[in-house]
């Protein structure tokens, strides 16, 4: 196949999106096409340097000054404007804002032979947001698909979303996948108190709440930590008095070294695209207590390695009877490494997203000329 101009663009370069995005690209410069990845300067993008570490040589990167959450889509279609002066085979929007600057600009659909959305968990399934506002993020994204020539979807169960809200034409999945030769066996930690973890912002999706709830009520029987952080405000909000150890933010490789030495993975998550955090720790060979929604249940085996819920008394039942059960743990940690290192590897994920592309790129465009 002859070379390609591929451009990604994000509003956020962090977690699992940064995660996702960086292993896509990454896959595909190692095929020999030109990857650029356009994103703006929040304050929560980690530094150069290990933006460095998780780009490679090949990948450009186009920083856009951050004026703010209003002017994020203007200011990313601006960028993008300029980005694709001189065309792009490939114009691949990552999340809600970023598939709004790519889908609305007449100049980009002129430019950009094929322009797809993956939206990393749909907004309109945010659990906790208003009726009133899932019902315009809904009608946002009902509006807006048919500007682009194809929604590509990380999980089954976010295409299966998909396909019974917008409309099934033109939805193909490319799953995540995480580079997992770098990653470590887990070890556990101390046999009589095992180590409960959980990893993200503190934040509404990440259910934080959820994972004090659970560590109120087992607190006396294993060590809770949450690996990453927010401000004090989120703190107070989300962990409170809770018996909960902070890490605070953590390079990509303590975060790999604090998941390698605990014992039980806990994602208590509201919603998800198909969440690389999640998959590292199956992948790592962690038991895994989730919850039943979209994405997680993508990753997690039910019943062979980790345990999937539908709220807090359940997950507190789950986590606490693997807390006591060190038998247990060992079979799932046995079979996630036996099963999921190579199930949710991104080995083939290069070519499997050129294949994507090359069957939207036969979509409809005379739609894409008169919307």
């Amino acid at each position: 196949m002859p070379s390609m101009r591929i451009v990604h663009a994000t509003e956020t370069l962090v977690g699992g999106v940064l995660a996702a995005v960086a292993a896509l690209a990454n896959k595909q410069a190692e095929l020999g096409h030109e990857v650029v990845v356009v994103y703006p300067r929040k304050q929560t993008v980690p530094a150069r340097a290990e933006l460095e570490s998780r780009f490679s040589a090949g990948v450009r990167r186009v920083e856009v000054s951050y004026r703010g959450r209003m002017a994020t889509v203007p200011d990313l279609r601006r960028a993008l404007v300029g980005v694709t002066r001189e065309g792009a085979d490939v114009l691949h929007l990552h999340s809600t804002f970023a598939g709004m600057a790519g889908r609305i600009s007449p100049a980009l659909r002129r430019r950009a032979r094929t322009i797809v959305y993956s939206p990393h968990g749909w907004a309109f399934l945010r659990g906790q947001s208003s009726a009133l506002s899932n019902r315009v993020a809904l009608g946002v994204e009902r509006a807006l698909k048919a500007r682009c020539d194809g929604i590509v979807l990380v999980s089954d169960s976010e295409a299966e979303v998909a396909r019974a809200r917008l409309g099934g034409d033109r939805c193909e999945v490319l799953r995540n996948g995480i580079p997992v030769d770098h990653l470590p066996a887990s070890t556990g930690g101390d046999p009589d108190r095992p180590v409960v973890v959980a990893s993200g912002r503190l934040m509404e999706q990440k259910a934080p709440d959820r994972f004090a709830d659970v560590a109120r009520a087992l607190g006396d029987r294993a060590e809770f930590v949450w690996i990453g952080d927010g401000s004090a405000e989120e703190r107070e909000r989300w962990i409170g008095d809770a018996p909960v150890r902070v890490t605070g933010w953590l390079a990509h490789p303590d975060v790999i070294a604090q998941l390698a030495s605990s014992d039980i993975f806990l994602f208590p998550t509201r919603w998800e695209g198909m969440p690389i955090s999640l998959m590292e720790a199956q992948a790592m060979g962690l038991p895994t207590v989730a919850t039943d929604i979209v994405g997680n249940r993508d990753v997690v085996l039910h019943g062979q390695t980790g345990v999937l819920c539908d709220d807090v008394p359940a997950l507190i039942s789950a986590v606490g009877a693997l807390v006591d059960d060190a038998s247990a743990r060992e079979r799932m940690r046995a079979t996630a490494l036996e099963v999921q290192r190579a199930r949710l590897s991104d080995a083939d994920l290069g070519t499997a997203s050129l294949a994507v592309y090359a069957r939207l790129a036969g979509g409809d465009r005379t739609a894409l000329a008169s919307a």
